[in-house]
């Protein structure tokens, strides 16, 4: 999986990929466009809703948008997510991974998508058409999460 250190939602500094594989867990990395919108929200509350499921998988969530550190800890707090989110301010990352998305304009966004990456910080699986069914999409991680570790 491409490299990144970015700025966490948690004040903590950055996090980084190698951060993440060395807690030994498989890592769900989620991209979102922008934090408070109907569709990030439900996305989100998607995740926190199944996290023990993703603790028996030994896997941790992690979400990243071009959104700032605060915007994203603000987001986090009001909706008591137990995750963090991870701040591209400018679209880098999201560009290494290839979920950019550029809005004349406006400026670059995260395109919605999300990757599964294991303990070891290879890149498993990628899904890209996320946006057609985010009440959904949490429980197909899980799926997909569910034969990666079997």
């Amino acid at each position: 999986a491409p490299d990144f250190d970015l700025p966490n939602s948690r004040g903590e500094g950055t996090t980084s990929l190698n951060s993440l594989a060395q807690t030994g867990k498989w890592t769900v990395l989620y991209f979102y466009p922008g934090a408070f919108t109907s569709g990030c929200t439900l996305e989100a509350r998607g995740f926190q809703a199944d996290k023990a499921n993703y603790q028996k998988l030994n896997a941790q969530v992690v979400g990243v948008s071009v959104d700032p550190v605060e915007k994203n800890a603000q987001f986090c707090s009001s909706e008591g997510l137990d995750f963090y989110m991870l701040s591209d301010q400018g679209g880098k990352v999201s560009k290494s991974y290839g979920s950019a998305l550029s809005v004349p304009g406006f400026g670059t966004f995260s395109n919605r998508q999300t990757y599964i990456i294991d303990p070891k910080g290879d890149l498993r699986w990628v899904f890209t058409d996320v946006e057609s069914h985010i009440p959904r999409h949490s429980s197909e991680v899980l799926e997909k999460l569910s034969e990666l570790t079997a």
